[in-house]
């Protein structure tokens, strides 16, 4: 298989865990502290290599000691390929504060100050030969722009993690052929009455769209075909978390999939840092490897893969190999 490539942030994370997020004023002793990577870029780039997906990982770092942190976490995973990180002196490396709140299940992230990102004059031509796919977890997005049309220009597939509003991010959109974005998008930057809304606002261009909802799950939506028409019937009958709808918006057929989250109790959830990240790696996993999955397997894989991701501190730590994931499970 080609490499793909994976176009974002990395930084380092400093975790702490408490019994409550703390009042105004309060002094709180923490439970512990963990130092580990993170970025929404890292997280799914490091999911995608356990899973057994070669890869560039595209991202600009400083040349200091938290950069070669980062930069050794990356070299640790057996699937990264790091001869593509940038790493300038100029340039201080990204740091993530994160208070992980044990009683809600919840994590509040503080960021260091905006540093140089990845620049247009960074893009070379040149990192596209040999790949067939490219993720971007909408940073460093005007160099993005750059490196997501030449990649239109040779035919390679391109999918985008939006989480919130950021300059160009319009124009990087159309470039798209799968977009995941959150339920916060939808309602609070979309302002859409319901997340198809949003979905279908974004289907102009691309092949699916798929919107997170944390606990509650999350929803695909694709343009009607025969195809998909085939899959809601062949999955309609049996057992399964995923529900298929065909809904009508502005005169045109779209299928709808709801998934619910994979079931987890709540005393195994630890952390929720990077669950979003992790469910990216699965979708693209399945998107790179699993061609004739339906979507239904697709969202449940996905699922999955987050829900392991809530069993340990950090984005990381509880990310699993292909090796230890039973198949079967989504057959």
């Amino acid at each position: 298989m080609s490499a793909i490539i994976v176009f974002g942030a990395s930084c380092l994370d400093y975790i702490a865990q408490v019994n409550h997020f703390p009042q105004p004023d309060e002094k709180l002793r923490t439970n512990s502290l963990t130092i580990c990577g993170g970025g929404n870029a890292g997280n799914t780039a490091t999911c995608l290599s356990r899973l057994g997906i070669k890869l560039k990982l595209v991202t600009k770092i400083g040349n200091d000691l938290n950069g070669e942190k980062i930069l050794q976490g990356f070299q640790e995973e057996k699937n990264i390929d790091t001869s593509l990180i940038l790493i300038r002196s100029t340039v201080t490396s990204q740091l993530t504060y994160i208070i992980v709140d044990i009683e809600s299940k919840t994590r509040t992230c503080l960021y260091s100050a905006n540093n140089e990102q990845v620049l247009i004059d960074d893009i070379n031509p040149q990192w596209l030969n040999e790949i067939n796919f490219i993720h971007f977890d909408s940073r460093s997005t005007e160099a993005a722009v750059r490196l997501a049309t030449l990649a239109k220009e040779k035919s390679i597939l391109c999918s985008l993690d939006i989480e919130r509003e950021r300059p160009f991010i319009s124009e990087l959109i159309p470039l798209m052929d799968y977009i995941i974005t959150t339920e916060n998008y939808s309602r609070n930057v979309c302002k859409d009455s319901t997340l198809i809304h949003t979905a279908v606002r974004f289907l102009a261009t691309c092949r699916f769209v798929i919107i997170t909802c944390g606990e509650n799950g999350s929803i695909l939506v694709e343009k009607f075909n025969k195809t998909s028409f085939d899959e809601v019937k062949k999955n309609a009958d049996h057992e399964s978390i995923v529900i298929q709808e065909i809904m009508r918006m502005n005169e045109e057929d779209f299928v709808v999939w709801k998934c619910s989250a994979w079931p987890i109790e709540s005393k195994d959830i630890i952390d929720t840092t990077g669950s979003g990240d992790a469910f990216i790696g699965g979708i693209i996993y399945g998107l790179l490897t699993k061609e004739v999955w339906s979507r239904d397997q697709l969202l449940r894989f996905a699922s999955y893969i987050a829900t392991c991701k809530l069993k340990g501190i950090g984005a990381r730590s509880s990310l699993p190999y292909v090796s230890d994931i039973d198949m079967n499970w989504f057959s």
